[in-house]
């Protein structure tokens, strides 16, 4: 594949084999997992034009597995969250900010977890004020996610299920204080448990996301419900679904590239991937790219064959 360097732009076009219909509409995507999982640097590899609200130092693994400085920023608090959001809805309402089109909050669980010390505080012993202003702020994120120009992604960490005082059993999900565990979940588009499958290779992760009467899991553009479970590729699967996701301006070439491979790899079929994807990788090295985005382009071209393969086989079968 020849491949351009020059004249960076900060689109590409959209895959030719990707679906006929365009969605505009921001997506809003919670992904849930223990620490470790994978979800950051999906994160990273998935949204590069992002604008991350993370606590310093948690956005190592973007700079040293995917290769570049991320756009961050910090919030206190929930409140905080959703002023951000509020305030680049309007400003690309305006035409300006072209440069964020994601908004990723990692992590949840220690934000919502700083905004409960912070009410604490400000309602001393607790009770309903200190639940009621929470459940608000909760609320009014919801409003700004929901009608922000850009998509929102959250992560949080997992916990299990457990059982209710007085009866009733708790679905597994974000860990999050109170009722929001099971509220939360509720205004997102797709929610995604991490999990890994060993058999994997070179990337174990993927997203789980099915009928679990343990673990809350849901998805709105049924495709990581088809994939089950999917590749840990968020920018993929909305891809697959028939939106447009962003590329670095420095890499021009590489929605080009990536859909040359995945067209290679399912002429092939899969038993020939590893070898197709070391064959791609020594020559896009040859070139002078550098590993990083050598293994970030053939990582979206592996998962964009894997993604199709399971939506083919959806398609041809009843159950």
């Amino acid at each position: 594949t020849e491949i351009q360097t020059t004249n960076a732009t900060s689109s590409t076009q959209a895959p030719a084999a990707a679906p006929a219909r365009k969605h505009d509409d921001p997506v809003l995507i919670l992904t849930y997992g223990p620490s470790g999982s994978g979800k950051t640097t999906d994160n990273g590899y998935s949204f590069p034009n992002a604008l991350f609200i993370a606590a310093p130092g948690a956005l190592q693994s973007i700079r040293s597995t995917v290769g570049y400085d991320p756009q961050t920023t910090k919030a206190d608090s929930i409140a905080d969250v959703t002023k951000l959001i509020n305030h680049i809805g309007v400003h690309r309402e305006k035409g300006g900010l072209t440069n964020i089109d994601a908004i990723v909050i990692d992590d949840f669980s220690f934000l919502t977890e700083q905004t409960f010390a912070m009410l604490e505080k400000k309602h001393k012993g607790g009770g309903f004020g200190l639940w009621g202003e929470l459940r608000e702020q909760v609320m009014g994120f919801r409003n700004a996610a929901r009608f922000a120009k850009v998509h929102i992604i959250m992560n949080a960490w997992e916990q299990p299920p457990k059982d209710r005082k007085g009866g009733g059993r708790v679905k597994g999900g974000p860990q999050l204080s109170g009722n929001l565990p099971e509220q939360v979940p509720a205004m997102f588009d797709m929610v995604l448990r991490c999990g890994f499958d060993t058999m994997r290779k070179p990337w174990s992760g993927v997203y789980q996301c099915a009928l679990d009467p343990n673990y809350i899991m849901k998805d709105r553009l049924h495709i990581a419900s088809r994939c089950n479970p999917a590749p840990m590729n968020l920018a993929e699967l909305l891809r697959a679904a028939g939106y447009a996701v962003s590329r670095r301006a420095d890499a021009p070439w590489q929605e080009e590239v990536v859909e040359t491979i995945a067209r290679r790899l399912l002429d092939g079929g899969p038993l020939q991937d590893r070898e197709q994807a070391n064959a791609m990788f020594a020559t896009l090295r040859a070139k002078g790219i550098s590993e990083t985005y050598v293994r970030w382009t053939i990582r979206d071209a592996l998962d964009r064959a894997v993604i199709r393969r399971a939506l083919a086989a959806q398609d041809n079968t009843f159950f």
